[in-house]
């Protein structure tokens, strides 16, 4: 097909968008373009992947068929055939192009695809000088406010990110939440980084003393939700910096780490211990599911609750309606992960971590195993990145790139962006896998 031209932001800008088939895929979708006009980086296709990813590239300048350099910009998960994205327009003149790729169910294509759509590997906070030993609180006031990597972590437990950019960290040893800004300095917003039991009623985050927030659920708008495991309550903070309590569980909160709230806050699932529970504002707690060895996080998916038994090696659904559980993925064995096999006879050796992306499948976390792991829709396990519970590398390099790069994880989310973030509480880092092709 012939580019279409468009006018851009301003009057001297004009961004060649190419209307290009697929890419690495053996089959094409029939018809992908971009369509309507194309102002301040909004960009709206048609006939993509059902499954797939859409890049925006972009070239200084056009210099025939096969000579143009283009470089990838922004990639979007594709789950309809039409959709709609942002990026942000380079400030200097400059010719952009819509590419396509599928991740298609059942091939060994879908996998290689996947990988190809992300990038470089980065921590993002913490510095690594945590002792190992927990129960050890090592903030420092000279913390606040400085960049996020040259902070000591007391064994955080999850990440998070609003839809601004920003990232949440539960940091359970030093009793607080504590938030990455996108300028990459940390800043305290609830707790006081001493034990204790705040007031239930609204006051400023960081005068609220918190025991032991294990776990967290971050809203678009950035309003968190915290699991105060020790004072078994889950508190709200909003955008505004001011917290409260939502409710305090009766029977307590056992090793809570897994949250998950409904944005209108009418309906909450959060673990304690051996006990999947709900939470609503008109019955209160309650037990949906008690048949767990000891829960890691969770998350919801569709009409089901998907969640981790660290202490099962094992990864199980639970119906939202009457709490019955599935065995999904996991055999109980403590092995690491043997590539590109079942998801449902393999070990997950202290499995914490699950997340959900927008085109199906599962990644999921080790902790004893310190392996990242994606379960595609066919139920094969791919191990994305190693550890050995004692590394930490690889930094600034592709990160499906070979080599021990994690410790002992966690959690796994991923920000509106695509982009990974994994916790690695032994060590005490934050890390972040960017959802950017390093190549065309």
């Amino acid at each position: 097909m012939l580019p279409v031209l468009y006018s851009a932001t301003t009057a001297r800008k004009l961004i060649l968008l190419a209307l290009i088939f697929p890419m690495l895929t053996h089959a094409g979708a029939s018809g992908f373009q971009i369509v309507g006009p194309i102002l301040n980086g909004e960009v709206s296709w048609t006939n993509a992947f059902n499954s797939g990813v859409c890049t925006v590239e972009v070239a200084s300048q056009l210099r025939g068929a096969g000579g143009t350099t283009w470089t990838p910009l922004q990639n979007y998960f594709t789950t309809n055939s039409a959709g709609s994205g942002f990026f942000s327009p380079l400030p200097s003149d400059s010719f952009y192009r819509l590419r396509a790729v599928d991740i298609p169910s059942n091939t060994p294509l879908a996998f290689t695809n996947l990988v190809q759509s992300y990038g470089f590997l980065h921590t993002i906070a913490g510095n690594g000088l945590d002792s190992g030993k927990d129960d050890v609180n090592f903030w420092n006031s000279a913390f606040e406010g400085i960049y996020a990597t040259n902070v000591t972590l007391s064994r955080p437990h999850f990440a998070m990110a609003d839809d601004a950019g920003n990232v949440f960290i539960a940091d359970k040893n030093s009793e607080s939440v504590l938030k990455v800004t996108t300028d990459g300095r940390l800043h305290t917003v609830a707790g006081t980084h001493a034990a204790g039991n705040g007031i239930d009623t609204p006051a400023l985050g960081t005068s609220i003393a918190l025991s032991v927030p294990n776990g967290l659920w971050v809203r678009g708008d950035g309003t968190v939700y915290i699991l105060d495991t020790g004072n078994s309550k889950v508190r709200r903070l909003g955008a505004n910096g001011m917290i409260t309590t939502l409710f305090t569980d009766p029977n307590g909160i056992s090793n809570g780490r897994g949250l998950w709230v409904k944005d209108d806050e009418s309906l909450i699932y959060y673990s304690s211990e051996h006990n999947l529970m709900q939470w609503t504002p008109g019955a209160g707690a309650s037990v949906l599911n008690s048949q767990f060895n000891d829960l890691g996080n969770l998350i919801v998916s569709g009409n089901s609750i998907v969640a981790t038994d660290r202490d099962d090696n094992t990864v199980w659904t639970v119906t939202t309606n009457k709490g019955k559980r599935t065995l999904m993925f996991g055999d109980g064995g403590t092995n690491l992960v043997a590539d590109d096999t079942f998801a449902a006879t393999n070990s997950l050796y202290d499995v914490r971590g699950v997340w959900q992306p927008p085109i199906g499948g599962y990644f999921l976390a080790t902790d004893a195993g310190a392996q990242l792991l994606y379960v595609d829709t066919s139920g094969i396990i791919h191990v994305l990145v190693n550890g050995n519970g004692n590394d930490h590398s690889g930094d600034g390099q592709w990160f499906y790139t070979p080599g021990y790069k994690f410790g002992q994880l966690r959690s796994v989310s991923m920000d509106n962006k695509g982009n990974l973030l994994i916790v690695e509480n032994d060590l005490g880092f934050v890390r972040r896998i960017d959802f950017q092709r390093l190549h065309p």
